[in-house]
């Protein structure tokens, strides 16, 4: 599991069909998280967030890597990231029982990646017609870093010209025979389905069924969390539902969110000593943390917001100009 993470996010530094796609997953996922990197792109926020980004020396050298390694332009061939988490053999997700499969689509040449396992020698399995390679061999020699933990449990997949798959080991066979069939199993609720559906410029989309996740059930009560962030033509737009075991459940989390959100325009009105330009950083976080909704009711919570995109963007540029300023003065490194 650990493994999967790592290349996910090595892969995904570059600045993705809007709506989840969830096609070529086996079936039976417990909880699934989308980032579509095409329309993030398009989105005046996702274009200042890759401004921001692009300052970050390790994210510049791992574009290059990929690109002079494996033939991929992070900016054009990633275009949407799929990570989905199976339960164990008991039903249940835990840290040592849980498989995960991650589908990485955009455009790739399987041939040239493989060549790279090949002329380092990585370990390696034959599944069906694909090489599969070694997570951990294969982050390790991509970046140039040794993986902190034994990463001996998942395998890289160059499967298609538009798929490369990462996958637990003990999931590897399905997770590659769903993929060759092009799987179109049903993986989410119909009302999920359909919000998700709701939002054609969303970006990052996330499922959860927590009755599969012992602890958060029983220390928190949730039973299932959808999230969709996106944006429109004028805003930024964020959607989280949640659903719990009781509306008491339920109405404990809509206070304590309440609670947690007055105290954070407390801490964040407090401006003394703070520089004109500060001030104005703080200004825009308490106008966001401001227009925060929450509701629901029954045994639901939601959180929604609706923020101008314009004014977001134009906050993360004054904090680009910033540490691009920083990074000029004489004497900075």
């Amino acid at each position: 599991m650990r493994a999967l993470l790592a290349l996910i996010l090595f892969l995904s530094f570059g600045p993705a069909q809007a709506a989840l796609s969830t096609d070529s997953l086996p079936a039976g996922s417990v909880a699934i998280v989308g980032f579509d990197l095409k329309t993030f792109r398009r989105t005046k926020v996702g274009q200042a967030l890759e401004k921001l980004a692009d300052l970050k020396a390790k994210d510049l050298e791992a574009s290059r890597r990929l690109r002079e390694q494996l033939g991929v332009d992070s900016e054009n061939d990633l275009h949407e990231l799929v990570v989905a988490i199976y339960p164990g053999p008991d039903g249940k997700v835990a840290e040592k029982s849980a498989s995960g499969v991650v589908l990485i689509r955009g455009k790739f040449v399987p041939a040239r990646i493989n060549a790279f396992g090949q002329s380092n020698t990585l370990p390696s399995k034959t599944v069906g017609q694909h090489q599969a390679w070694e997570a951990g061999a294969f982050i390790e020699k991509l970046s140039g870093e040794k993986p902190k933990d034994d990463a001996k449990d998942a395998y890289v997949v160059a499967h298609s010209e538009s798929l490369v798959l990462v996958v637990s080991a003990e999931f590897l066979e399905r997770a590659v025979a769903a993929a060759d069939r092009g799987e179109k199993a049903a993986q989410l609720p119909t009302a999920v389905s359909a919000k998700f559906a709701a939002a054609p410029q969303g970006w990052l989309y996330l499922y959860a069924d927590a009755a599969k996740m012992p602890n958060t059930k029983q220390e928190v009560g949730v039973e299932d969390l959808s999230l969709v962030l996106g944006e429109n033509a004028t805003d930024l737009q964020l959607a989280v539902a949640a659903n719990f075991v009781s509306a008491e459940k339920a109405s404990t989390m809509r206070k304590q969110l309440q609670g947690f959100q007055a105290l954070s325009m407390m801490g964040l009105s407090n401006d003394d000593g703070k520089s004109p330009e500060e001030k104005e950083e703080m200004g825009t976080l308490v106008e966001l943390v401001q227009k925060i909704r929450i509701g629901g009711e029954g045994k639901q919570a939601t959180l929604d917001l609706d923020y101008p995109a314009d004014k977001l963007a134009q906050a993360i540029g004054r904090v680009v100009d910033k540490a691009q300023k920083s990074a000029a003065a004489p004497g900075a490194k």
